[in-house]
């Protein structure tokens, strides 16, 4: 090979890997040597999208947006919220509009969104900040269906990080700040309903096609709560404004689309839609605040062992497990049926071999027939 043609091939090697290294969805601004998989950019046509109307008029309308473009679950209609409305509602009960496959292409008209109580507006984790995850025409329209009455629940893992509006959040959702990504690829997530869905917990692993969990901190204003917690870090990542002023919203920062046990889950959006007074919820009992588990431990951190309190609000079969951080069951603390009351156990920190178990943070598990709540325990010996 001449010396011409060498430069030449040498040329066209650089020139290749540069551009397999420019790639324009990278979140690598977010943190160095992070380990993810790149979103596929989708080409769309001009076909309109899907919208399937109710079987009865009214209720929920669930708009499932992005989750087509590579930055959800890549499964579409998502079967996951597919599954809990026709579970709650029955089936074909609900409106159902996309998947919008592209960050520039609108959700719902207005008029559209108008025959429906309640709309429940899913990002998904789409992040890439060329456009935010939701429109200007978006948020223009959810506005306006806000200020004639609609009711809005928006879940998205990265809507701050995408820049939708921090003052229509504020206005809206009454957002008073956040706290984006206090926990940066997050392989699992322990969660608690708050309020409106007390009494319910569950265990999530992440099935995004793109990334792992990037939980985002809400601060709510003096006139929201929160109603999801994260219990790793007791970091509210679920707000919820009940109606003082003209309109009642939710912002999520975290779809809860693998609860384990999955029946928590499914108790979540009933409390939810029954928090937003959804037509016909009623017909299926809901979550009594009452009859909620009560978990604490001392002392914390712990050094050499942990007391265990718990209550029981009522009769059933009760299990209390401890996890690791990867959700690696360690030991079960109690398996028994149990009266209402209140209750204690000890754990030493060891696994069920009776072998002693590194520092760090645990998890413990309390459930009750359909009752269940979580707490993290932390290991310091």
């Amino acid at each position: 090979m001449n010396h011409s043609l060498k430069i030449c091939v040498i040329t066209l090697c650089v020139l290749a890997l540069s551009l397999g290294y420019a790639n324009p969805l990278s979140r690598a601004s977010r943190a160095d040597n992070e380990d993810y998989h790149t979103p596929v950019e989708k080409i769309t046509d001009n076909s309109p999208t899907p919208y399937y109307p109710p079987l009865r008029q009214g209720g929920v309308l669930f708009v499932e947006d992005l989750n087509d473009s590579g930055f959800g679950t890549g499964v579409v209609p998502d079967p996951v919220w597919d599954g809990l409305l026709n579970s709650i509602l029955g089936p074909g009960n609900y409106g159902w509009y996309g998947p919008t496959t592209a960050p520039e292409e609108d959700g719902p008209p207005l008029d559209t969104m108008l025959n429906y109580e309640l709309v429940i507006w899913n990002t998904y984790d789409y992040w890439w900040t060329v456009t935010a995850a939701l429109t200007v025409n978006d948020q223009t329209n959810l506005g306006s269906y806000m200020d004639n009455g609609g009711k809005v629940w928006l879940i998205g893992q990265d809507v701050l990080w995408t820049g939708v509006d921090t003052l229509w959040l504020e206005i809206y959702f009454h957002l008073a700040t956040a706290i984006q990504d206090y926990y940066f690829q997050c392989p699992q997530v322990n969660v608690q309903g708050l309020a409106e869905i007390a009494g319910s917990a569950c265990f999530n692993v992440p099935d995004y096609s793109s990334n792992l969990f990037m939980q985002d901190e809400l601060v709510p204003d003096a006139s929201a709560h929160g109603v999801l917690e994260d219990t790793d870090s007791s970091k509210v990542v679920g707000i919820f404004y009940p109606g003082v002023g003209d309109w009642l919203t939710a912002f999520w920062a975290l779809d809860l689309r693998t609860c384990t046990p999955p029946n928590q889950q499914e108790s979540m959006v009933y409390g939810m839609l029954d928090a937003f007074g959804v037509l016909g919820i009623q017909e299926k009992p809901g979550q009594d605040p009452t009859r909620m588990l009560h978990l604490s431990i001392a002392p914390d951190p712990v050094v050499r062992s942990a007391s265990i309190s718990y209550i029981i609000p009522i009769p059933g079969d009760v299990k209390m497990q401890i996890y690791n951080r990867a959700g690696q069951l360690i030991n079960t603390l109690v398996n028994d049926y149990k009266q209402a009351g209140s209750y204690a156990v000890t754990w030493s920190g060891r696994d069920t071999r009776g072998i002693n178990m590194p520092n760090g943070v645990y998890f413990v598990r309390l459930t009750c027939g359909s009752l269940a709540c979580s707490r993290n325990i932390v290991f310091v010996k």
